[in-house]
């Protein structure tokens, strides 16, 4: 019998916003890939996505060849679940096998299950898909099993080195599809991967000494820029007078500049200006303006707090820096403390230090904020995307409706 892939989205997708309120957990980015990429490893034929309601569309249409939340079909074959949540690098998970349940401490991490069994579980909806898994607890062989299951967004951040330099192996490149201009230095070429279209000009240095450098297609990458790995820059993206250090992934068509450390640009985001970047995660359709400055370290080298909406985590880390969610705008001179949350289309401006938690569809500065208008925040994103050859769709459009909603009671909680 032939399985099929399944990847789901469970309870614990809320301590990942802002980052995943516009994207399945599994489509957030940690290495090279997105973690839905790495999954589908294990297959990549016949793949279902699950994940909550008002994402359904946009994933769809972003992931194209995959069925979404097609519950009712769930049950037609022999499926092998796995949790979105799973930083999956080379360990391995049979699809074919015997049935049975992998489960770390009280989190499923997949479920190998024939259709017989499927038939005898209730599916009520792609949101509740862990409860429907826990059934089969009791029908099935349960195994614990050690994997690296990501509680929150600054493990994506924690792991990227790791995945970057695994992704790069599994990837099995190196070299030069690209151009070298004459005067542009590569230290340990060998871990060093230029994707065609792309220009290396002079005065660039790539130093894989510590860890692999990939470069996707098209990308340009101008002086004085030193990238050090691990890191990855992604298609079409432009690095414009960087230091770019170890530990980051650059998604692709973002414009970067300035210092960044150890930080994820998922895509489609601007860094063009000065500024410093560190320990950070940024998400897709991103303004940072001129001098925009993360803090990633406490002056008391003490672990940094993050306000989540499950409340405030103590992440265990003496260095993390800002999780920034998509359509986000900062102005000039903007500086953001060690923990700080920005929700999804927000405008930050009028520079100083802004608070740790701003929540989404928030419009101000250090004097204070109202609420950003929906209708504004679309015509931007619609602006926004036009520059950069992509077409606002009604789902795209629906999203941050969505979002609006879904976010109003942590602006009420502001006030």
């Amino acid at each position: 019998m032939t399985r099929a892939l399944c990847i789901f989205e469970d309870r614990k997708v809320e301590n990942f916003y802002p980052l995943a309120l516009t994207r399945p957990v599994y489509d957030l980015r940690c290495g090279i890939s997105t973690l839905w990429e790495k999954i589908s490893r294990i297959s990549q034929d016949n793949l279902h996505l699950l994940c909550r309601k008002h994402l359904s569309r946009v994933t769809s249409q972003r992931i194209k060849k995959t069925r979404v939340n097609q519950l009712e079909n769930l049950n037609d074959e022999g499926l092998l679940f796995v949790n979105g949540r799973l930083l999956f690098l080379e360990e391995e998970i049979a699809l074919e096998g015997e049935e049975e349940i992998g489960i770390q401490g009280q989190d499923i991490v997949y479920a190998r299950l024939n259709k017989d069994i499927l038939r005898k579980l209730s599916f009520g909806s792609a949101e509740k898909i862990e409860e429907t898994l826990a059934q089969a607890k009791q029908m099935v062989k349960v195994e614990e099993v050690e994997v690296k299951l990501l509680e929150y967004p600054w493990d994506l951040i924690r792991l990227n080195g790791e995945a970057i330099r695994t992704d790069f192996k599994l990837k099995g490149k190196s070299g030069i599809e690209g151009s070298v201009d004459k005067g542009a230095y590569l230290i340990n070429a060998s871990q060093i991967y230029i994707g065609k279209r792309s220009r290396i000009e002079p005065g660039v240095v790539l130093n894989a000494e510590d860890g692999p450098i990939y470069i996707g297609e098209e990308v340009k990458i101008r002086p004085p820029t030193v990238i050090d790995g691990p890191s990855y820059i992604g298609k079409g993206t432009i690095i414009d007078g960087a230091k770019i250090r170890e530990g980051c992934s650059v998604g692709p068509v973002c414009r970067m500049a300035g210092e960044i450390e150890k930080s994820i640009f998922y895509a489609y985001s601007n860094k063009h200006h000065d500024g410093f970047i560190g320990h950070s995660y940024v998400g897709e359709w991103v303004n940072l303006a001129a001098l925009t400055t993360t803090s990633d370290l406490k002056t008391t080298y003490g672990k940094v707090k993050v306000h989540l909406s499950v409340g405030a985590v103590d992440t265990g880390e003496i260095k993390t820096g800002s999780f920034i969610g998509d359509h986000t705008k900062t102005g000039i001179g903007t500086l953001l403390e060690a923990g700080c949350v920005i929700g999804a289309a927000c405008s930050i401006f009028g520079g100083g230090t802004t608070p740790k938690f701003i929540p989404s569809f928030s419009w101000g500065g250090e004097a204070g904020f109202v609420e950003n208008r929906l209708d504004k925040v679309i015509e931007v994103a619609r602006l926004v995307m036009e520059r950069r050859g992509v077409k606002q769709t009604e789902a795209d459009r629906d999203l941050l409706k969505k979002v609006y909603e879904l976010t109003a009671k942590e602006r009420r909680k502001r006030k």
